[in-house]
């Protein structure tokens, strides 16, 4: 480690303090929060421009946005893309890029913003009310310094700046939006290959563009949604209203049907962070997917860490570290050192 860099143990005492930060929102904000019932149609209007320290619109989030191309030209950092014929305005966050070439840049890609009750209404998480460029700007700044790498948050559609139908999320159109979004991203900036890391639902993103991909040098998937059908049908078990009824899952991707895509001759470097307890998504599931890239001749590194929120699901930071550890050419047994490091910090 040079002079510039942090030391680990700030990174990780700053990363609890922003993860205890996180929780909730003010009670007068979750009063007013937009909701919507089972079966209440969403209405969608036309994507904000978010700038600064404004907050994204939980409204949005839950019922979608629209753009053009012309309005996406005026989106900071917006790519016009077009997936079966329809065109959504995706927008990045990037910190560190440099003119020219970019050798290497680290790829996040979050979770799900939109919950659902028991009863089946869905509302937006209470973190995602506290987001705006600025604290993503923030994140990314913080990632970039961390790897010596740059670093991107891609907006997955419908949330955090990006137009879309958040409602439509698991869908094959959102992978494809995503990986149209890195050959874009790879274009403009000059990026020969990406790190890429997400975090439970972002983690689905992730295991289907390795299955697409040949420029993934690396991937880490914290709680992932990597198993999509076995997830789905062990909550359509558990609410009132029966999942059947708010969705098609059979319309899903599903990764873990594809992993002998993944390109046998640019093998990615693989990490799975799981919590054993997850509540949210369950272990079995992630640990299947597991099984099947072993099966399929893969070495992936399934990590076991234990998350401190009450689901025992938020591993994103341990997984961006990974990342970050991975772009520095750590070793696998560093990385799980520095791994369990966070973690036990998290108890004192």
């Amino acid at each position: 480690m040079n002079r510039q860099e942090p030391r680990l143990s700030w990174w990780i005492a700053r990363w609890v303090l922003l993860a205890l930060a996180i929780p909730g929102a003010s009670q007068s904000a979750l009063a007013d929060a937009p909701r919507l019932g089972p079966f209440e149609l969403p209405k969608p209007r036309e994507l904000t421009i978010f700038k600064n320290d404004e907050n994204f619109s939980p409204f949005e989030a839950l019922n979608g946005s629209y753009a053009s191309a012309r309005s996406c030209s005026a989106v900071p950092h917006g790519l016009w893309i077009e997936v079966d014929g329809k065109g959504d305005c995706i927008r990045y966050y990037p910190q560190g890029l440099v003119d020219g070439q970019n050798q290497t840049a680290l790829v996040y890609f979050g979770g799900d913003v939109m919950l659902r009750n028991s009863k089946g209404v869905r509302f937006i998480s209470d973190s995602y009310l506290r987001q705006s460029p600025a604290t993503i700007a923030a994140e990314m700044a913080d990632w970039a310094l961390q790897s010596g790498y740059p670093a991107i948050f891609i907006a997955r559609p419908g949330i955090y700046g990006s137009s879309g139908d958040h409602n439509k999320r698991r869908h094959l159109r959102e992978i494809a939006l995503m990986d149209r979004a890195l050959d874009l991203i790879r274009e403009r900036h000059k990026v020969s290959t990406f790190i890429v890391a997400g975090h439970s639902a972002g983690g689905q993103i992730v295991a289907a563009l390795m299955n697409r991909r040949r420029d993934i040098s690396a991937a880490v998937i914290t709680s992932g949604l990597v198993s999509v059908k076995q997830v789905s049908a062990f909550w359509e078990r558990r609410r009132r209203v029966p999942g059947k009824l708010l969705y098609n899952s059979s319309e899903f991707y599903d990764p873990v049907d594809e992993i002998d895509r993944i390109p046998a001759d640019h093998r990615p470097e693989i990490y799975i962070l799981s919590d054993p307890e997850d509540r949210t998504v369950p272990f079995f599931s992630q640990l299947f997917y597991v099984r099947r890239l072993r099966a399929a001749g893969f070495e992936p590194h399934h990590v076991y860490v234990q998350a401190t929120d009450r689901q025992r699901h938020i591993l994103a930071y341990h997984g961006r570290l990974a990342a970050a550890l991975i772009a520095r050419g750590k070793s696998p047994v560093e990385i799980r050192r520095a791994v369990h490091e966070m973690e036990l910090e998290q108890f004192k």
